[in-house]
C-alpha cells in the first residue's frame, strides 16, 4: 500500500476508533481472534504481519485494518516498518508483541532467520526487541502501551515448563544470544546442543524479562508496558511443528486438552485476553503486571472475571539478568546499550 494511501486509511480509521493498535502475527491464533475482536469495539488496527499475503490474509480475517510487513525474522524488515508506521501514522496507542513461532521438538538443527540467529528466539525476542525499541518514540509521544504475549512455560516449575532441567527454561550467562550460524552456540544460555522445547520456553522467559526491564526503562517517558500468559490454546499455529511431526499424537492431545479435561482453551479466549490486555485501563492493569488466569480450566479474561496478576518465575524476577538481557539485546540488533 502507498504510504499516502497508508496515512489516509489510519487517519479516517483514527477518527472514530478510541485506539490505534498496532499487532504482530495478526493473520492467525490469537492475534487474529483479538484484531478482530478490537476493530468491532471501533479500534483501528495495523496488521504487522510477515508478508503481504499474510497482512492482507489478516485484513480478510478480520474485517478490516491496515495491512503492513513486518517480518521479525528479518531485521531489515522490522527497521523498514517501524520507519513507515513512525512516519505516517499520527499515533500509535497500543504495540502489541504477539507474533510467535515453535520449533519442532524432534529438530536437531535450529531453522535460522535471514541474519543467522536461531529462529526461535530470533522471531519471538530479538525481532520484537528491535521493534518495541524503535516504536518506543512513537510510544512515548502517545503515551501508550505494550503488550507482550507471553507464556507460563517461562518457568520451568509451571505446568507445560517441564521441570526438566534439560527442556527447562534457562538463560545461563546469555552467552549464545544472537550467536550466527557458525558451529557454535545455538542456545541462549551458550549450549552446542539444539533443543527445540528448550528454545521456545527460552523464548518466552526473554519476553518475560524484557517486559519488566521495558517498564522500567520506559515507564518514566510514560510508555506502559504489561504481559500476559495467554493459556494453553492447541487449536492456534503455534503447535503446527507438533502436527506435522505426529499428527494423530497432536490431534487427540488437542482433543483431550480442549473437550475432555479441559485445560485447552479456545482460541477466542487468548484473543479475549489479548484485546483486554490492549485497552485495559491502568487502574486495572498497572503498567509491569504480568497476568494469568487463576487455572488452567478458566476462560476468564478481565481482572474482574479472574484474569489477573501472577508470579512470574524466580529467573524472571532477577533485575539484573533482565538488564544484561537488554544490553545484549541491544547490541545483537545494533542498538545503543542504553535504548
Amino acid at each position: 500500500m502507498p504510504p499516502t494511501a497508508l496515512l489516509l486509511l489510519l487517519l479516517g480509521l483514527a477518527r472514530s476508533a478510541a485506539l490505534q493498535i498496532a499487532i504482530t502475527g495478526s493473520n492467525s491464533g490469537i492475534g487474529a481472534s483479538a484484531s478482530k475482536m478490537l476493530l468491532e469495539r471501533g479500534h483501528s488496527v495495523i496488521h504487522a504481519c510477515r508478508t503481504a499475503e499474510a497482512a492482507a490474509e489478516a485484513v480478510a480475517l478480520a474485517g478490516g485494518g491496515a495491512p503492513m510487513v513486518c517480518d521479525l525474522a528479518d531485521l531489515q524488515s522490522v527497521r523498514r516498518f517501524a520507519a513507515s508506521l513512525s512516519a505516517e501514522a499520527p499515533a500509535l496507542d497500543v504495540l502489541c508483541l504477539n507474533a510467535g513461532v515453535s520449533p519442532s521438538r524432534k529438530a536437531e538443527v535450529p531453522a535460522r532467520t535471514r541474519d543467522g540467529f536461531e529462529e526461535t528466539v530470533g522471531v519471538n525476542h530479538i525481532g520484537h526487541f528491535l521493534l518495541a525499541s524503535l516504536l518506543e518514540p512513537v510510544l512515548t509521544r502517545s503515551e501508550g502501551t505494550v503488550v507482550v504475549t507471553a507464556s507460563g512455560v517461562h518457568d520451568p516449575d509451571a505446568p507445560g515448563g517441564t521441570g526438566d532441567p534439560a527442556t527447562g527454561a534457562t538463560l545461563g550467562d546469555l552467552s549464545g544470544l544472537g550467536a550466527v550460524d557458525g558451529g557454535g552456540a545455538v542456545m541462549v544460555d551458550g549450549a552446542t546442543a539444539y533443543c527445540g522445547a528448550k528454545a521456545y520456553h527460552d523464548s518466552k522467559l526473554c519476553n518475560v524479562l524484557f517486559a519488566a526491564e521495558a517498564a522500567r526503562r520506559w515507564g518514566g517517558g510514560g510508555v506502559a508496558v504489561r504481559a500476559f500468559n495467554p493459556g494453553l490454546i492447541t487449536s492456534t499455529g503455534l503447535f503446527r511443528a507438533a502436527r506435522r511431526d505426529n499428527f494423530l499424537s497432536a490431534a487427540l492431545f488437542s482433543f483431550v486438552a480442549t473437550s475432555v479435561a479441559r485445560f485447552s482453551q479456545p482460541v477466542e479466549v487468548g484473543g479475549a485476553r489479548l484485546a483486554y490486555l490492549a485497552t485495559a485501563p491502568e487502574e486495572e492493569v498497572p503498567p509491569g503486571s504480568y497476568l494469568s488466569a487463576p487455572a488452567a480450566t478458566s476462560a476468564a479474561a478481565t481482572v474482574a472475571d479472574g484474569f489477573g496478576p501472577a508470579a512470574v518465575s524466580r529467573e524472571a524476577q532477577d533485575k539484573e539478568l533482565a538488564a544484561r538481557l537488554w544490553e545484549r539485546s541491544s547490541a545483537v540488533v545494533g542498538l545503543g546499550v542504553g535504548v
